[in-house]
């Protein structure tokens, strides 16, 4: 018997139907030649907590850092137990297993860990197949099923997704526990966490925000002078090698510059062609989303998954490629001919007009060897647009419309610049004129591509009257607050925020915190442990991250460190470093780091809280509260008592507990 074994019960169904089903049973399909699907809801399976390991993990204390397992154990999600049953049961049953896990790192490893957990033979495990579907509809998934490949073949994009799992346990677990600890001890009540790729990118946010707190406009000065060539005047800057920061000097640089003659030394037109933006990945389909409409990263990545998994009128969505494949090229004519057919609609203009005959550069399968993903784009389905919600029509809308882009013409431009000498002072102008619209058509023009002014014709050498000169006061502006469109970018282009030398050039300019599939998961953990807010449109930070980041050795919250991380994941995804080599890594950092803090080497520098002290004589701990039997309380974190709450004081000692690890 084959079975496969799909990620989430929409793609089990859709394999069962291309295959033919005979029966649906609990939790799997039977169909037809014998074959079954079953599938996961996610992960089934997760790392057991530290007390797993052992009952002394159960109270927190520094003596019991770091914590190494040496055997992992995983167990059964709280939701999942009864389905991980059904798939159990199914894989004894089979000769074959097929991996239908989703075509990524996290997709290949959650079917994966399940087969090791059903303690299969060597024989089941290495005969293990693997199909990729990146699209659901019954074509394309026949396609997938008929060039099923070996699953040993990605075994390296599994360990990487392992690896990932482990080392972020491993830094989470362990440093969580240390810095809350240690937050105890100056008398905070907040569980801090601390994660691999949250703090860095909570970091960011914070960073921003204090320079943001922190900025103090800069008043400069910028001179402009109006030519005028017939009839038709036009603006030019002065150019400076140094800003001008006083007025006087400005204006005493316009006193000989009015009236006065000037010499044309430059007047160049070029055409500038432009292609049409590529189609969507997920991160540029997130960003943009989060511009146009205020859409967060989870909320596109959840709705962009609604149109791939229910609606099947997109390719699978958690995608960092920005490319298409010519194999499906064959799709074009179809795709268009639905878009066609939305009869009243933007997109239906838009299809009539596409030149199916055009292939712009998103169309290059190098840019996607060793990939199983493409970009976003729109299924071979007919879409129905009765059908989705507000939020799902604009989001179908825009990955539709790139893809329509694809079959225009590029756009084309005269970009004309015209340089003037006068006297000592060099002016510069530059001038924009829409030849050919081309993809803007469907597109548009980008928001920052602002109109320019209508330029004369010059020659080099023309003499040309200045006809009046100003100075314009102006002020620096501050940085812009983080949206999750601008965050998730600033998350996927970390080298950029780093200024150490030693660390950039370790790390490539492209190398990112996290992955496609997980940035918007991180975000959202992130504002839901209420260290990040919304406000508005824009992201900021909450006390909280304020206090955790700042009081943070700088080797846990720099996000060049899980950068360089990230890229060590690469490399064993391409099967190039081992797990146990990883792991040993990993295994040195977190020990320096527990040690450094144990130590204080690394200092965890934060101030001490508000909190009353505990009012036993001769202890130095700190009264927090908790919620007791009878109401809200306080409970001293170094001796234990409780004491009876008074108006949100520490009223009379009621109890004497035992002491609490946390001392320690």
């Amino acid at each position: 018997m084959r079975l496969f074994i799909a990620e989430k019960p929409s793609l089990g169904r859709a394999i069962a139907a291309s295959l033919g089903v005979i029966k649906n049973e609990k939790g799997y399909i039977t169909c037809k030649n014998g074959d079954v699907v079953t599938w996961c809801v996610g992960h089934l399976l997760e790392l057991a907590e530290p007390e797993a390991y052992d009952e002394k993990y159960k109270s927190w204390s520094l003596d019991t850092l770091p914590i190494f397992p040496k055997e992992w154990i995983l167990i059964p999600t709280d939701s999942s137990k009864e389905q991980l049953d059904v798939v159990l049961e199914q894989i004894k049953k089979a000769t074959i297993l097929v991996n239908a896990g989703d075509p990524d790192r996290e997709g290949d490893l959650l079917v994966n860990e399940v087969i090791e957990y059903a303690n299969v033979s060597n024989d089941i495990k290495d005969n293990a197949l693997r199909v990729l579907i990146n699209d659901l509809n019954p074509k394309a998934i026949e396609t997938a099923i008929n060039n099923l490949e070996p699953n040993s073949k990605r075994i390296p994009i599994s360990n990487a997704a392992l690896c990932r799992s482990r080392a972020d346990w491993l830094l989470g677990m362990n440093m969580t526990r240390a810095c809350s600890i240690l937050a105890k001890r100056k008398g905070h009540d907040n569980t801090l966490h601390v994660g691999r790729v949250q703090t860095p990118t909570i970091q960011l946010v914070v960073k921003r925000d204090i320079e943001i707190a922190n900025f103090k406009p800069v008043d400069f000065f910028e001179v402009e002078a109006q030519f005028t060539h017939a009839d038709i005047p036009f603006k030019a800057k002065l150019q400076n090698k140094k800003r001008i920061d006083k007025k006087d000097v400005a204006e005493s640089m316009i006193t000989n510059i009015a009236g006065q003659p000037a010499t044309v030394t430059l007047c160049e037109t070029k055409r500038a062609k432009s292609q049409p933006p590529l189609p969507f990945s997920l991160r540029t389909l997130q960003e943009a989303m989060s511009s146009k409409y205020g859409y967060g990263a989870k909320e596109t990545l959840d709705i962009a998954q609604s149109l791939y998994e229910t609606h099947k009128i997109t390719s699978y969505p958690r995608t960092d490629k920005n490319y298409l494949s010519t194999i499906k090229e064959d799709e074009i004519p179809l795709i268009i001919e639905n878009l066609e057919g939305l009869n009243d609609t933007p997109l239906a203009q838009w299809a009539s007009d596409a030149d199916m005959s055009l292939r712009s550069p998103c169309w290059n399968d190098k840019k996607l060897e060793d990939s199983a993903h493409t970009a976003i784009i729109p299924t071979t389905s007919a879409p129905d647009l009765d059908a989705l919600s507000e939020a799902e029509h604009n989001v179908y809308t825009a990955i539709a419309s790139r893809y329509l882009a694809q079959f225009y013409p590029t756009a084309e431009d005269d970009n004309t610049t015209i340089k003037i000498q006068s006297g000592e002072h060099e002016f510069k102008t530059t001038g924009k004129i829409e030849i050919k619209k081309g993809w803007r058509t469907v597109l548009g023009k980008d928001k920052n591509d602002t109109e320019e002014q209508s330029l004369p014709s010059l020659t080099k050498d023309q003499s040309i009257d200045c006809t009046n000169a100003e100075v314009i006061s102006k002020k620096t502006s501050a940085p812009k607050p983080y949206t999750e469109g601008t965050l998730l970018s600033a998350m996927c282009n970390i080298g950029k925020e780093v200024t150490d030398p030693a660390l950039k050039a370790k790390l490539k300019e492209t190398a990112g915190l996290g992955t496609e599939a997980t940035r918007a998961g991180i975000i959202e953990k992130a504002k839901e442990r209420k260290y990040l807010t919304l406000k508005g449109k824009n992201i900021v930070s909450t006390p909280l991250a304020k206090m955790l980041v700042m009081a943070l050795p700088n080797k846990v919250r720099d996000p060049a460190i899980t950068a360089i991380w990230e890229q060590q994941l690469d490399v064993v995804e391409r099967g190039e470093c081992s797990v146990e080599t990883f792991m040993n890594a990993i295994e040195k950092t977190v020990q320096s780091l527990v040690d450094d803090l144990k130590s204080g080497k690394e200092p965890f520098t934060l101030s001490k809280s508000n909190a009353p002290a505990c009012p036993q004589s001769g202890c130095t701990g700190f009264a927090l509260p908790f919620e007791g039997k009878k109401g809200k309380a306080h409970q001293c974190h170094v001796c234990g008592t409780k004491f009876k709450d008074d108006n949100g004081k520490v009223g009379k000692a009621i109890k004497k507990i035992k002491k609490l690890d946390v001392k320690k």
